[in-house]
């Protein structure tokens, strides 16, 4: 055999069907084996993990096996096991194996990947110049990746009919046209990219989470302005063209033209958000292994015990909680009686001097807003020696469950200066152990302290403590506070308990899940924006009512507090109607911006499936509506005179 022959053998080889058996049964093998290799390894205490950490804790420190301490510490490590980020990683492996060896490319993707191997390989040796060599490998795979998914989604879409056949030509359209292919690019040398920018010397929880906000929403954000423009340029162009007289002269009835355009930009973005997601995934799951602040090596302390970056990397943002924050008594909030008696002798005390004080609506509410907040806030003060109980009620749940709970606390006192710190006392009345927690804590931060299910009573209540200064035991005289210097307050929103009521994996397939449904809709936006609008306008519209979307939550809070009044009380009209056009806006929106599902993640929050099924299903009526309106106004459109001005 001549050597310009070699390179069709093998690809014959490549696409005979005895080769796609032998290689995937290969491919599986080794993909299986190094699985179970690595999840012995994790067992034996070869590869470091949870169990690892709870084994040597044992061992080290004597604690029995149900020492609230060992529990504490074995609920938090519970979501965390290595085996289950390995076994999604070997997964994703062999599905994308077996997909390119299916799709005859066997052979030449592991050309490719030897060739790669041999150019990166030797540049990761040596530090200067080991990040490029990281690009080059994170580059060529996910690449690899998304082109042997685009052509297994061809293949999906092969089936007969003009849908399919229109969902087809979309895909080849995205690595055709100009303004897909530079945002596909985008997006993967982005996310190529990223790691790189990952401070080391930072907490591992930051660098987590700022992987989290960037990656995810980059990737949402490139993924909509590519589903907005890519939608809007391939309907406007064929009809600027004139391509589309080819199309439904087929004939090609309007719905099929229009769902076919949206499925091939759904597919593109499943197809996208597949490679992005499990790159994204992976990398977490990498990170989440690399050792946090105080420990040697991944979950290992010199402690032999979980370090405060683990810990609150693990209970806050590599899981999926609920939050409780403390309750407001109810006569300290407007509408109680006590309340209403309050600020009827504060205005009769201060209408003794001015007369004309709180007169107007207007005035009367602001005073009652000041009123309120200042009450609540001297609930929330702490005067130095003293102490203050809070409750967080509705913790059945977490009751119910054999978790640890966090307890987030900041401190505000000072100006918050950086060089001040407080000793401040906690204690837990309901708790097993009630002796008190002493900690020095930073003013203006957020603190994490960590607490057993026995601290909440049956009826799910937490009772907590909190002393300004430090709680000490002088002998004969008793307990007595060393106080701090100042006030402390605790601002709003400033006191909570947070238990976990879910594990971070399930909660990033929900977050992607939503992600997806909501390019869906944006697809169809696009889609119906097309059918009667021309490119630039189109955009104009369909970006913004976008951006409108994203900002619904900030457009309903700024309604809320604009005011439509003067000061007399009198309403201004062009006030009144900007406000309800604003909060009209804002609520229209409202279920896409309460999913909020990239902040759910990057906070460690639960995103449940009642709010996801409820999400999905207004954006899906959304979406159905859409396409009604874009085929009632396709049907009556004459395509044979349009010019696309």
């Amino acid at each position: 055999m001549k050597l310009r022959d070699v390179p069709g053998a093998l690809d014959r080889t490549q696409h005979a069907r005895w080769f796609k058996i032998a290689a995937t049964i290969a491919l599986a093998l080794v993909v299986v084996g190094a699985y179970v290799w690595y999840a012995i390894g994790v067992q034996n205490g070869t590869f470091a993990g949870s169990s690892t950490v709870l084994e040597r804790l044992q061992e080290t420190s004597g604690l029995a096996e149900d020492d609230p301490r060992l529990r504490l510490i074995g609920g938090v490590l519970e979501d965390s096991s290595v085996t289950v980020s390995a076994g999604v990683g070997a997964a994703v492996a062999l599905g994308i194996g077996v997909i390119v060896v299916w799709l005859g490319l066997g052979l030449t993707y592991l050309f490719i990947t030897l060739v790669a191997v041999l150019v990166a390989g030797p540049m990761l040796l040596f530090e200067p110049t080991a990040v490029y060599g990281k690009l080059i490998l994170g580059v060529l795979v996910l690449a690899a990746a998304f082109t042997a998914l685009m052509q297994a989604l061809r293949v999906l879409l092969g089936g007969p009919g003009a849908v399919m056949g229109v969902a087809r030509n979309m895909l080849t359209e995205a690595v055709r046209m100009k303004i897909s292919l530079v945002l596909i690019i985008l997006l993967i040398l982005g996310l190529a990219v990223l790691p790189g920018f990952l401070d080391a010397e930072q907490p591992l929880r930051y660098r987590v989470q700022s992987f989290f906000q960037y990656s995810v929403t980059g990737t949402f954000w490139i993924l909509a302005f590519l589903t907005l423009a890519f939608g809007i340029a391939s309907i406007t162009g064929e009809q600027r063209d004139k391509v589309i007289w080819q199309t439904v002269t087929k004939p090609v009835a309007a719905w099929q033209y229009l769902l076919g355009k949206w499925l091939g930009i759904v597919g593109l973005n499943a197809v996208l958000l597949v490679v992005a997601s499990s790159g994204i995934f992976l990398f977490a799951e990498y990170l989440r292994n690399q050792p946090a602040i105080g420990e040697t090596q991944a979950y290992i302390s010199p402690e032999a015990a979980v370090a405060e970056d683990r810990f609150i990397l693990e209970s806050r943002v590599l899981t999926a909680r609920k939050s409780v924050d403390m309750e407001i008594p109810e006569e300290l909030q407007r509408g109680s009686e006590e309340f209403e008696q309050r600020v009827r002798e504060y205005i009769a005390a201060e209408r003794l001097t001015d007369p004309e004080f709180a007169q107007t609506p207007d005035d009367l509410e602001y005073v009652v807003g000041q009123l309120e907040e200042s009450t609540q806030r001297a609930y929330r003060s702490i005067p130095p020696g003293d102490s203050r109980l809070y409750r967080m009620t509705g913790l059945q749940a977490a009751k119910a469950q054999d978790n640890p709970l966090t307890i987030r606390v900041r401190i505000d006192a000072e100006g918050n200066r950086p060089d001040a710190f407080y000793t401040m006392t906690f204690a837990l009345p309901f708790a097993s152990d009630p002796t008190p927690l002493v900690k020095k804590m930073g003013l203006g931060f957020y603190h994490n302290i960590a607490i057993t299910i026995d601290a909440i009573n049956d009826e799910g209540v937490l009772e907590l403590v909190i002393f300004n200064g430090e709680l000490v035991n002088t002998g004969e005289r008793g307990l007595a506070v060393i106080p701090n210097t100042s006030v402390a307050v605790i601002p709003e929103n400033g006191l909570e308990v947070s238990y976990r009521a879910g594990g971070y994996r399930a909660n990033f397939v929900r977050v992607v899940l939503v992600l997806w449904v909501k390019l869906a809709f944006l697809a169809m936006l696009a889609v119906c924006a097309s059918t009667f609008l021309s490119f630039p306008v189109a955009c104009l519209i369909a970006f913004g009512l976008f951006l409108l979307a994203e900002m619904s939550g900030f457009l309903v809070m700024a309604a809320e507090t604009y005011s439509t009044t003067d000061r007399q009380g009198n309403e201004i009209w062009f006030k009144t109607i900007v406000a309800n056009i604003t909060n009209w806006v804002g609520l229209s929106f409202k279920v896409y911006n309460d999913l909020q599902p990239v902040k759910r993640l990057v906070d460690g929050r639960l995103l449940p499936w009642s709010s996801v099924s409820v999400g999905i299903g207004v954006l899906l009526a959304a979406t159905g509506v859409l396409y009604a309106i874009a085929i009632a106004i396709f049907k009556r459109r004459e395509l044979a005179i349009y010019s696309g001005n």
